[in-house]
């Protein structure tokens, strides 16, 4: 029997057949979810279909737009955890021939270029890319056999669309590495710019010599981070870059450089910065604090999107100028349609939250809680009343856990980076609780009622009448990493399960082996020996309380699962979340 699963890049509903006894039948299909938004990294447009769009986002999520940004589809073909994707290329003569590279977030160096020939479907590790921290990638206008990739450890060409790469600056060089940016001037090859977390640099020969493009002599700051170079397509001696000290241009391919001063001081920290074609004059300056629009060049700027918008990227529509799209830290992709008098949010079907908890309303069909780790603009705390078709942010960030109250459902508490907060109206305002001395990581209630707090040292529990936490001794000193309260109490740490029925007296049980962290555990409300576990390898089940373990394999990816919920229902659905 297949039954519908509802699911979000970062949430899924699976159905489970049954509490007790016999095999579950794990059967679904898959549906976006929400909520949508989260931290966009890359955007790219398909230089011979402009409606076709793609933006990447920092853990290794790949998304495509065919209505250029109205809705977006996961390209479920691409799934690299850990990856930050730097750069997404479209070969300028084969739409079907993809380029996305990036780095590994939690290694100094490794990374590389993967390729896709079928438009986005299945992907290949690029060979001689994957010891680079790739942080740039071009195609050569004039050849578009020619890429050329800029790493942590330097720069490099290929001379057959990535078959095979060469060095192209010298090895071990003290300036030339830790390489942000590239530009490739349209009339020749041999000639590039590379903009390095110092200064920019330029050869003339294809890399067998470089010179310095700016210095403090020149009109650039020293230590300014290059992360743009735009080169002008009529005039490829006119050029712009963007670093951390704000917007410089030349009129001399580099010799000298003048630095625009119409930006506000706090908002010169450029991270990205676009050109409409044909307009030499019309710059986008995407900033840590929104995005500028220039009319005469970069000498003034004016600020056309929320302030507190930290734009990371820039894609222009070449037919329809009116139409931009920004790529933004925790706020998603933001669409105009006006030529950036107005934006809007654009993220229907893209989702890059990191999602913390996950709580269905047991009282109220429909209505979804759900916690993400950062927020964006609005808040890290959604509701949805459909399901999870819509979501609405409310103003509580940081959200770690969400608890509904066993004794009135009107009440949830939020456990968050400030500590425990209470909302009396279904979570629509909030107050904050109880002071807590230490920062917590899980929430739950005890059936006496009582608050319970992990944190990684210890089980803190909430006394009412004497208005403090107390610490309970039994479980006190371990590396606690998850807890769950329902008939019984559950407290996994450093690859140790504890379960209580009192919170007095402590029995030990057992954990499957070669799972990493275990980071949420679930007692099914109809059968207390039916066991779920969140972990860094999956979703993992026992059906003996905690003596046995199985992997629910079924269609899971082999990822995290950050937290577990039961229809409150249909006890036989789950809402899984990672």
């Amino acid at each position: 029997m297949r039954r519908r699963l509802a699911v979000g890049v970062l949430g899924m509903l699976l159905a489970v057949e049954g509490a007790r006894g016999g095999q579950a039948e794990l059967g679904w299909l898959w549906s976006p979810m929400g909520p949508y938004g989260g931290d966009a990294r890359r955007l790219a447009v398909d230089p011979r279909h402009p409606d076709r769009v793609f933006v990447g986002t920092c853990d290794g999520q790949l998304y495509l737009s065919e209505d250029s940004g109205e809705n977006w589809t996961r390209l479920t073909g691409f799934h690299r955890p850990g990856f930050c994707i730097s750069r997404i290329l479209v070969d300028a003569e084969d739409s079907r021939t993809i380029y996305v590279a990036g780095w590994q977030v939690l290694a100094e160096h490794g990374g590389g270029i993967y390729r896709s020939r079928d438009g986005g479907r299945t992907w290949a590790l690029l060979p001689g890319t994957e010891a680079h921290a790739v942080r740039a990638l071009a195609q050569a206008p004039s050849d578009p056999r020619v890429l050329i990739f800029a790493a942590l450890d330097g720069v490099f060409r290929s001379e057959d669309r990535g078959e095979s790469w060469r060095r192209i600056s010298p090895a071990g060089d003290l300036e030339i590495r830790n390489v942000e940016s590239i530009a490739i001037d349209p009339r020749s090859e041999q000639t590039l710019y590379v903009g390095t977390w110092h200064l920019p640099w330029k050869t003339t020969d294809g890399g067998r010599t470089w010179t310095r493009a700016g210095s403090r002599e020149t009109g650039i700051i020293d230590d300014s981070e290059v992360f743009n170079i735009l080169i002008d397509e009529r005039n490829p001696d006119l050029l712009w870059l963007s670093a951390c000290t704000g917007v410089y241009r030349s009129t001399d391919g580099g010799r000298s450089w003048r630095r625009m001063t119409g930006l506000p001081s706090r908002s010169r920290r450029v991270l990205a910065l676009a050109k409409l074609a044909g307009q030499r004059d019309v710059l986008f300056a995407g900033t840590t604090e929104g995005l500028w629009r220039s009319g005469d060049g970069g000498v003034t700027w004016r600020l056309i999107t929320n302030r507190r918008l930290t734009v990371q990227d820039i894609a222009l529509h070449p037919q329809r100028p009116q139409r931009v799209l920004i790529a933004t830290e925790e706020a998603g992709v933001w669409l105009s349609q006006d030529g950036g008098r107005t934006f809007r949010p654009s993220n229907q079907g893209f989702s890059s939250w990191v999602i913390t908890d996950v709580l269905p309303d047991r009282e109220i069909p429909g209505r979804i809680y759900c916690g993400v780790m950062r927020g964006g603009l609005d808040g890290s705390f959604f509701i949805s009343e459909d399901g999870g078709r819509s979501w609405r942010a409310r103003p509580l960030w940081g959200v770690k856990a969400i608890l509904q109250s066993r004794r009135d459902g009107r009440r949830l508490f939020a456990l968050t980076e400030e500590g425990v907060f209470i909302s009396e109206d279904r979570g629509e305002s909030w107050r904050k609780g109880p002071p807590l001395e230490e920062v917590g990581s899980h929430l739950a209630e005890a059936n006496d009622g009582r608050l319970l707090v992990l944190t990684s040292r210890a089980l803190l529990r909430y006394d009412e009448s004497q208005g403090r936490w107390e610490r309970v001794r039994a479980v006190e000193g371990q590396s606690l990493t998850a807890l769950h309260a329902w008939r019984k109490i559950w407290i996994v740490g450093h690859g140790r399960l504890w379960m209580s029925e009192d919170g007095l007296s402590w029995v030990e049980r057992t954990l499957p082996d070669r799972v990493g962290r275990v980071h949420v555990i679930l007692e099914h409300p109809s059968d207390s020996d039916l066991l779920f576990i969140g972990t860094s390898f999956g979703l993992y089940r026992s059906r003996n309380g905690g003596r046995d373990w199985e992997r629910c394999a079924h269609g899971l990816p082999h990822a995290d699962v950050a937290t577990i919920a039961v229809h409150p229902n249909d006890p036989r659905w789950m809402l899984v979340a990672g």
